[in-house]
């Protein structure tokens, strides 16, 4: 395999770190969930229930969603207007990936700073969850996490359509390929293969 060049390597680097806090935080949250709804339901064949259920629930889904965002942006799994982008090829389909990422870049910092704008806020005015009495911010503070996240996704995606060639959905997984290559970077970049995500540089 060809040797990375130290700008490659930082970024591959960033990569990977993001990847295994999103990929630890939804696994947790996802696994939780399910031993928490199993619970519950065990529980009512014997007219009992796990306290808060419903309000625990509402918090795990809360950070599943936020933190799958940006892991969705890694492994180019968001849904997206591909029309455009399919009749594209070379150097014009690389233009739109770059503009793409950019714009999508600084939309999800922006909507970080706007929703770090409100959680502040609302920690100001002392809000608690109604049953578990938790300060609300402590939950909602994962949307700007989210959102930044998401936002180095796209950045991450738009450095590598600039040092690279092709163009690139996200910094694991490149446009370029036939379908079936496509879901195979896919699924590398959801795995985390190193080897995978080395490729095209």
């Amino acid at each position: 395999m060809k040797k990375r060049s130290p700008l490659a390597l930082c970024l591959h680097l960033i990569d990977r770190l993001v990847w295994h806090i999103e990929e630890k935080a939804i696994a947790f949250g996802v696994l939780g969930l399910a031993v928490l709804l199993i619970a519950n339901v065990t529980l009512r064949m014997f007219n009992s229930s796990v306290p808060s259920t419903e309000e625990v629930s509402q918090f795990l889904m809360f950070y599943i969603t936020f933190l799958g965002t940006s892991y969705a942006a890694r492994s180019g799994m968001h849904i997206r207007m591909s029309m455009l982008s399919d009749l594209l090829k070379g150097v014009p389909r690389k233009v739109l990936a770059i503009f793409v990422s950019a714009i999508t870049a600084i939309v999800m910092f922006y909507l970080t700073y706007l929703s770090l704008k409100y959680v502040l806020k609302i920690a100001s005015l002392h809000r608690v969850s109604p049953i578990l009495q938790v300060p609300v911010q402590y939950v909602w503070i994962v949307m700007p996490i989210g959102m930044f996240l998401t936002g180095i996704q796209y950045s991450l995606a738009l450095i590598r359509n600039l040092i690279s060639p092709g163009a690139w959905i996200s910094y694991s997984v490149s446009l370029d390929n036939e379908p079936e290559a496509f879901t195979v970077q896919t699924e590398r970049a959801t795995f985390g293969s190193a080897e995978g995500s080395g490729k095209g540089e």
